[in-house]
């Protein structure tokens, strides 16, 4: 079973100190409470508190929920290194859902075939409340054809953080410009069928690819030291 993941580049990495992690749980509530709506699969969350001594699955801190928020701000507030991990409590089969904030970014996985305009719809979201500089929906596919290895993967729905002019790319099948309080870029779809693996999807990732990339839209796959500044 495939597994996407709608991932995230920050300009920076985020902060630890506790009106950090306060603003970082106001983010995850509001991204939590509109993708929630965008499908059935983001509709019930959960903490992921996982042990493998504990005999049933972790389904005891409801997201939203105060109880539920004050037990991440503890974990966070103890351990700087620790994420915001959430569930929708099923086990892994194709309505499995999570969610994990950490200071290097966000990052979302599920197993179920969303429609293009639903990725937007998740992209438009985590960039209302975000400022990221590369977001991107991955999986193998991608990274096995991806043109520059030392580059992050271009993939068939992405968002880059500058204007891209709708005749720019040789291969668009829909854009989204986006201009808020924290991101100023655009959105990007290859194809309505952005998961179908085909020769002709490749081709577009790949040509595509190599246009963002003579724009600098595609970030370096290594974080840069600055990052952690």
């Amino acid at each position: 079973m495939k597994k996407f993941f709608v991932s995230t580049r920050l300009p920076k990495a985020l902060g630890n100190s506790s009106s950090d992690i306060e603003d970082q749980l106001k983010i995850l509530d509001k991204i939590v409470r509109e993708i929630s709506v965008i499908d059935p699969i983001f509709a019930h969350w959960y903490v992921n508190n996982y042990d493998e001594t504990a005999p049933k699955a972790p389904l005891v801190y409801t997201i939203p929920s105060d109880k539920g928020y004050k037990y991440l701000f503890d974990l966070k507030s103890g351990d700087e290194f620790e994420s915001f991990s959430l569930w929708n409590g099923i086990e892994e089969n194709i309505d499995y859902t999570s969610i994990d904030l950490s200071n290097i970014g966000l990052l979302v996985k599920f197993q179920k075939v969303l429609s293009a305009d639903q990725i937007v719809q998740i992209f438009e979201v985590i960039l209302k409340y975000l400022k990221v500089e590369y977001l991107y929906i991955n999986y193998k596919f991608f990274k096995d054809i991806n043109v520059f290895e030392h580059r992050l993967p271009t993939t068939s729905i992405c968002y880059v953080s500058l204007n891209v002019a709708a005749d720019y790319l040789p291969h668009l099948y829909k854009k989204v410009d986006v201009d808020n309080q924290y991101n100023k870029g655009t959105i990007l779809v290859f194809d309505e069928n952005w998961a179908s693996e085909a020769n002709e999807l490749k081709k577009k990732v790949q040509e595509n690819s190599i246009a963002l990339i003579e724009l600098g839209a595609i970030p370096e796959a290594t974080i840069p030291d600055s990052f952690f500044e």
